[in-house]
């Protein structure tokens, strides 16, 4: 350290990277802690508590009684000495392998003092560090009798391509959430998303909330779902959301089905909607995945932002997994690649769709942007009297139900979209015109067939 670094030092004062002691005495292993836990600092031992720099003895043995104060800190701290004008540094870097502790317990620097961490700051610490992973958490109230669904675990198993070839006890414990000792069985909160009933009960932030907005404001909204059941149904009903919600164009291509051309690629979408799952931080109860549709976008939000180890300038070049039980879980089933590949395939496939690559958000929510296309194309036919390039969201949905389920009438189609009979009636006559469905049967017990 130069000369005038130490003097700029001196007259700064103490402050969150720096810390003056007069002498070496038994707290400076709560210094070493509070600064290997934070961003790291240094101490300077020979300067009083008014900034003026007075010396002290520097020999081998006191060398040697730092560095046995930093070897009794766990775990092991490795630091560096140093001096100036019969000063001694210490250096102090920021911990690898936080949190550290030392006999005294955890200490965090909090501006220019180290402060004892009380146990609620000891979780939220432990937490922001990846120290603690809430897919790796027992499920407290998670009833296995009650709760557990073995459909659902069949479902996933052919999914997956796994054979059957054990009960499910011993499915979950190899796919590693659950724990079972004695007769005793724990099922971890990883195995609770995907193979549980009443997810909403047990847990509630697991929800996807899709709306659709009138305009670009959170105003007036036009519709609204939560998605409350395991983790791949959620996902399943979230992108049906979102098909029925945007513009899509029917495209004659000569085959038997027309070619569906929607104004964002689906495939995009999909990968966005998986990612805000897989990453999600689930420690943030209260706040829910959000998809959010609005005339000129949609928003798709997850909360925790990026996960730690993840920069800006690494985002989308590295692989940085906030969950990594439930990445894997969906990995098995082909949802994710877990190659840190999602956000480069959603930039590409925008590209290879011809439409704006998507706006990434930061801050305590990650939210993905997808710019809306201003017109779709022109369709054959007539909507609503006049020649339209589009269908609207309740038309699409219309016709979506009519794909779900042929030969439906419209008083079953009335009861499933809570739709008025008339303004239903206006929308079938619609998409007759259209020939996009036609009717088939008497007028009592016939229905409608996409064509």
């Amino acid at each position: 350290m130069k000369e005038e670094e130490f003097e700029f030092i001196l007259e700064k004062g103490e402050g969150y990277f720096i810390e003056f002691k007069e002498n070496l005495d038994k707290s400076i292993s709560r210094e070493l802690v509070a600064f290997a836990n934070s961003s790291g600092g240094q101490i300077f031992l020979g300067v009083d508590d008014k900034n003026k720099a007075i010396g002290i003895e520097i020999t081998n043995k006191l060398r040697s009684q730092i560095q046995d104060f930093a070897a009794n800190i766990q775990p092991t701290l490795d630091i560096s000495l140093s001096e100036i004008d019969n000063v001694l540094i210490i250096n102090v870097p920021e911990g690898i392998d936080k949190p550290y502790q030392c006999s005294d317990g955890f200490f965090l620097r909090m501006g220019a003092n180290s402060q004892k961490m009380s146990r609620s700051q000891i979780i939220d610490f432990l937490q922001h560090e990846g120290k603690i992973r809430f897919e790796e958490q027992f499920h407290r109230y998670f009833d296995f009798e009650k709760h557990f669904n073995s459909s659902k675990l069949n479902g996933y198993l052919i999914m997956s391509g796994i054979t059957k070839n054990m009960d499910d006890i011993s499915i979950l414990e190899n796919l590693g959430v659950l724990r079972k000792s004695g007769n005793t069985k724990r099922m971890l909160n990883a195995g609770v998303l995907f193979f549980s009933n009443n997810i909403d009960i047990l847990l509630e932030q697991s929800i996807i909330t899709c709306a659709v907005f009138e305009g670009t404001e959170r105003i007036k909204v036009l519709n609204r779902k939560d998605f409350a059941e395991d983790i791949i149904t959620n996902i399943d009903n979230a992108l049906l959301f979102i098909k029925q919600s945007l513009k899509v164009e029917y495209k004659m291509t000569g085959e038997a089905r027309r070619q569906e051309i929607y104004e964002i690629p689906l495939q995009a979408i999909r990968e966005a909607v998986v990612n805000a799952v897989a990453h999600r931080d689930y420690f943030a109860d209260g706040s829910h995945i959000t998809v959010e549709i609005f005339s000129d976008r949609l928003e798709i939000g997850n909360p925790g932002g990026l996960p730690k180890g993840l920069t800006l300038d690494s985002f989308g070049k590295k692989a940085v997994r906030r969950n990594p039980i439930i990445t894997n879980l969906l990995q098995r089933c082909n949802f994710v690649e877990n190659m840190g590949t999602g956000i480069n395939k959603i930039k590409e496939l925008c590209v290879e769709y011809n439409v704006k690559e998507p706006v990434f958000v930061f801050n305590e929510f990650f939210t993905v942007i997808f710019k809306r296309k201003e017109t779709i194309g022109e369709l054959n036919g007539e909507l609503n009297g006049e020649l339209n390039g589009e269908l609207n969201a309740k038309q699409i949905i219309l016709l979506e139900n009519i794909r779900k389920k042929e030969g439906i009438n419209i008083t079953e189609l009335s009861k499933i979209l809570d739709i008025p009979f008339s303004t239903l009636d206006k929308q079938i006559r619609v998409l007759l015109r259209q020939n996009l469905i036609i009717r088939k049967g008497s007028k009592k017990t016939g229905g409608y067939y996409v064509v």
